[in-house]
C-alpha cells in the first residue's frame, strides 16, 4: 500500500538574495512533504537541477543522484529542480535522509523518493502538481500542491 502524501511548494521570498552562505535563499521553492502511517514531515529545498546535481558530496549522493539522472532520462535538465530530503524532527532538528525530489517544472510531475528506515518511510511517488488557489493576501499558502489523498 502507498503512503498517503502531501507536498505543499512555496515561491522562496529570499531567492536571488546574495547575502549570506543559507542554500534555502538559493532554491526556487522551499516545500513540506507530510507523510501519514507512519507520520512524518519533510523538507524540500528545490533548486535549479544543474545547481542541485553539484551539491552531491557523498557515494550515497551520487547513488541517488544517478537514480534521479534516470528518471530524467534524456529530457533536458533546464526543464528541473531537485532536492536531497531532510526530516523535521519534534525536536526542530533536520537530519538529512536518503532520498531525493525532482520536479519537471514543465509538466508539473514530482517524483520523490524517500528511504527513510528511522521513521520507517520507505517509498517512490510521482505526483502531479497543481496549482492552489490564493488565500489571503496576508496568509502565507503554497502556490502548488501535489498529493495522492483527500485533504478535506
Amino acid at each position: 500500500m502507498e503512503n498517503e502524501i502531501a507536498v505543499r511548494f512555496y515561491e522562496n521570498e529570499r531567492y536571488g538574495t546574495t547575502y549570506g552562505k543559507a542554500l534555502y535563499r538559493r532554491a526556487l521553492y522551499n516545500a513540506t512533504a507530510d507523510v501519514s502511517n507512519p507520520k512524518a514531515k519533510y523538507l524540500l529545498d528545490l533548486h535549479k537541477y544543474n545547481e542541485w546535481e553539484h551539491t552531491a558530496k557523498t557515494d550515497d549522493d551520487m547513488a541517488l543522484l544517478e537514480n534521479a539522472e534516470a528518471y530524467i532520462g534524456t529530457a533536458s535538465k533546464d526543464d528541473w529542480v531537485g532536492t536531497w530530503v531532510k526530516r523535521l524532527d519534534a525536536d526542530g532538528s533536520k537530519p538529512l535522509v536518503m532520498g531525493f525530489g525532482l520536479l519537471d517544472m514543465h509538466k508539473l510531475e514530482l517524483i520523490l523518493v524517500i528511504n527513510d528506515e528511522e521513521y520507517g518511510v520507505q517509498n517512490a511517488w510521482q505526483l502531479a502538481v497543481k496549482p492552489c488557489k490564493q488565500a489571503r493576501p496576508n496568509k502565507k499558502s503554497p502556490q502548488l500542491l501535489a498529493t495522492n489523498t483527500d485533504l478535506s
